[in-house]
């Protein structure tokens, strides 16, 4: 009964482990997707549309995986980025 208890246990932490790996991955994916979607209107010609979207999703993706990291000082500025964006945009 002990052992299949602690078997049970190890699976538990196992499979939470595979969850946080999973998480992590997926977060560090969403950054550097954002990353490169930021830059892209720098080094490729767009018009501001497309200007608008890319600089708005990144930013986003930026400010999400910020947030989840609890790292303030740069969720303040993706969050700037993204107003920013938004009143280059319709101004």
């Amino acid at each position: 009964m002990e052992a299949n208890s602690s078997q049970n246990e190890s699976n538990v932490s196992t499979d939470t482990l595979s969850r946080t790996k999973c998480t992590l991955y997926l977060s560090e994916g969403v950054g550097w997707i954002g990353s490169v979607l930021v830059l892209i209107p720098y080094v490729i010609p767009v018009d501001k549309t497309v200007d608008f979207v890319l600089n708005t999703l990144g930013a986003s993706g930026l400010f999400i995986v910020c947030l989840t990291s609890k790292q303030y000082q740069s969720v303040i500025i993706n969050a700037a980025w993204v107003i920013g964006g938004f009143y280059k945009y319709f101004s």
